[in-house]
């Protein structure tokens, strides 16, 4: 079942977002768990901010969070992600290509331009850029990253 997501579910967010962390390319970098707890209750309810989440029973299993937002210096809109991931036994399926098509629908009643996605968690970037080609997304540049040392 797919639904709006709410402050009642920062738990299970917390929850799948260390699963998350142990999985990605910063499994060395501990969870604030306190601020996450903090941000993740503040944006879940904001009118803005797409929040939906995917559970198998009452067990959260995959999230879509995006915001829009206006573009600081041109008159165009974007709706960007925030934080998208499915649990790795709950892949393949096609609950992440609804999530991905509601997203798209609630842009365009946000009055965005254009549905903006960063792949960068270093999971598979590789098969995730390709799936949300599939529904249409295009790749239009590069996010670059180095350490500060």
């Amino acid at each position: 079942m797919i639904r709006d997501l709410t402050p009642l579910d920062v738990d299970q967010l917390i929850g799948l977002g260390h699963i998350m962390s142990a999985e990605t390319g910063f499994a060395g970098f501990r969870m604030h768990e306190p601020r996450a707890r903090f941000i993740l209750s503040e944006i879940v309810s904001a009118d803005t901010v797409f929040a939906k989440g995917v559970f198998q029973g009452s067990k959260l299993v995959s999230v879509f969070i995006g915001e829009a937002a206006d573009h600081p210096f041109m008159d165009v809109r974007f709706a960007s992600d925030l934080f998208i991931y499915s649990h790795p036994d709950y892949r393949g399926g096609i609950s992440m290509a609804r999530l991905s098509k509601l997203f798209s629908s609630w842009a365009k009643d946000q009055g965005a331009d254009y549905c903006k996605l960063e792949i960068s968690a270093r999971i598979d970037n590789d098969r995730a850029a390709k799936f949300f080609q599939r529904s249409g997304y295009a790749d239009v540049g590069s996010l670059l990253m180095k350490e500060v040392a």
